[in-house]
């Protein structure tokens, strides 16, 4: 087994929590030093040296995080937590890497845990509005919201992020159940899948993708959706990007408009946005679609769900934890674009777990998008499915 992946093992959430940190960190600050991580080898080093000081644990938390090790930064600063007690720092940047390894449960319940904590800090009780919503818990969110009191334009910007999860879910109306992928998407984000995958659908993964080798009978089927739902559109637009390029271009088709310049500046309204993949859209492109205009829609054929990704689509076809994208052979982009939009669609069995009652049922109380900016897309949420690392 690679070092990496024992020590994860070993030391990372919530095996962490009850084994001695340090022999396993020695073994990182090793890695880290062959790799090349000298300040993280460094951090790693000065905590073992001095295992109980608060200050060393949480800078090496910090940095694990950003190092991509959450799991790890997890256990190192619950350590850290168990000698500094109620300390805001130090349970927001616990929260923070629980939240990255997508422990939601787990943030919310130390969060509950830490009640005056959340009295005195509007940042934790937005954190835990927050994690009882991506733990499935909206009732506690809906109380949570109540004792939200911003106090500045930064607040009042997080507060309306807790204030739209409970708007959509009210839009919608019901119970939603653990594994009502849709539903939850939509809830969380603002986002309508319009594929659930059938590999795993009842366990492991519940409608999203692991692996997946993308192809065109999937895109096209996700092209005559959003079709559906976007008829009226004035004209699609394409970012930069091949990719984007030959969907936008299929979408339009479909609809019967043009494809309009992608604008050097400014903001792609009224129409439709269309990507291929979500990861794949230049992050100058999606800071321009933050704030959703009047008619104006983000359609996304794939988005990623194990990392946050910083705008949800109003609608996107499926989530996926690794693609391959389908441009791999020869064809030209015309040849790509003609047989979307002329050539063969999911066969049954890609369909086996659509659920299109349900997603009737969901378009019916969802459709069309309110007004408002968009949200981030929230990697997971109470939905659970498996992933590889």
């Amino acid at each position: 087994m690679d070092d990496l992946a024992a020590i994860t093992r070993h030391i990372g959430w919530p095996a962490g929590r009850d084994v001695d940190l340090m022999p396993w960190l020695a073994r990182l600050g090793a890695i880290a030093a062959e790799r090349g991580a000298v300040q993280l080898a460094e951090l790693t080093e000065a905590t073992v040296r001095d295992p109980d000081s608060p200050d060393r644990l949480y800078e090496l938390g910090y940095a694990l995080i950003d190092a991509g090790a959450p799991q790890i930064a997890a256990s190192v600063l619950w350590r850290c937590l168990a000698l500094v007690g109620d300390s805001e720092e130090v349970v927001c940047e616990l929260v923070s890497a629980l939240e990255s390894a997508l422990a939601y449960r787990d943030a919310f319940a130390i969060l509950e845990q830490h009640t005056a904590l959340r009295a005195r800090s509007f940042l934790c009780q937005y954190l835990y509005a927050f994690n009882a919503a991506m733990a499935g818990r909206l009732d506690t969110t809906r109380a949570a919201l109540a004792e939200l009191h911003a106090d500045s334009p930064e607040t009042e910007r997080m507060t309306q992020v807790i204030a739209a999860i409970v708007e959509r879910a009210d839009r919608i109306a019901g119970p939603l159940g653990i594994h009502d992928l849709r539903g939850w998407q939509y809830v969380l984000s603002g986002t309508l899948v319009l594929h659930q995958s059938p590999y795993g659908y009842d366990d492991p993964m519940h409608g999203r993708y692991a692996w997946l080798q993308d192809g065109l009978p999937g895109i096209a089927f996700g092209l005559d959706r959003a079709a559906s739902l976007v008829r009226g559109a004035p004209c699609v637009y394409a970012p930069e990007g091949r990719g984007h390029g030959i969907v936008a271009t299929a979408l339009a088709r479909l609809l019967g408009v043009e494809v309009a310049p992608w604008p050097a500046v400014g903001v792609p309204a009224p129409g439709v946005v269309a990507v291929h993949d979500l990861a794949e859209l230049a992050p100058g492109d999606a800071a321009r679609l933050v704030e959703r205009r009047p008619d104006q829609i983000v359609f996304a054929h794939a988005a990623p769900w194990t990392t946050d990704s910083p705008i949800a689509p109003e609608l996107v076809t499926l989530l996926y934890q690794s693609l391959v994208p389908p441009w791999t052979d020869d064809r030209s982009d015309d040849e790509l674009v003609d047989a979307l939009v002329t050539g063969p669609r999911f066969d049954p069995d890609e369909l086996a777990a659509d659920e299109p009652a349900r997603f009737a049922s969901l378009v019916e109380r969802a459709w069309p998008p309110q007004p408002g900016p968009r949200s981030r897309l929230w990697a997971g949420g109470p939905v659970p499915s498996n992933r590889f690392d």
